[in-house]
């Protein structure tokens, strides 16, 4: 009886060693994610950007802040699909009024 209980515990121990290994690990990640973010948010100039990212990451439409901040980066980039109105356009040079 007493060696299933000793044979029991080692099987505990042994299990609960890398569980909590595993653990510390994955806190000790995010903990890094997000003073990396921290970090990158304090050198943003633009405060909308950090808040898009904010945002994105929010509604899990990203995994990672750094995928958000390049679809926003992007984005914003990207020239507006609006057409440019051009004040010359409409001028008729050649004909009189």
């Amino acid at each position: 009886m007493e060696l299933l209980i000793i044979i029991g515990l080692v099987i505990f121990v042994v299990w609960l060693i890398p569980t909590l290994h595993n653990i510390r690990r994955r806190d000790q990640e995010k903990t890094d994610k997000r003073n990396a973010f921290a970090k990158w948010a304090n050198e943003q100039q633009d405060p909308h950007i950090v808040s898009m990212v904010q945002n994105l990451l929010r509604e899990k439409r990203f995994k990672t802040w750094e995928e958000a901040a390049k679809y926003v980066a992007q984005t914003l980039n990207k020239p507006s699909p609006e057409p440019h109105t051009n004040v010359h356009a409409n001028d008729k040079e050649g004909t009189p009024s």
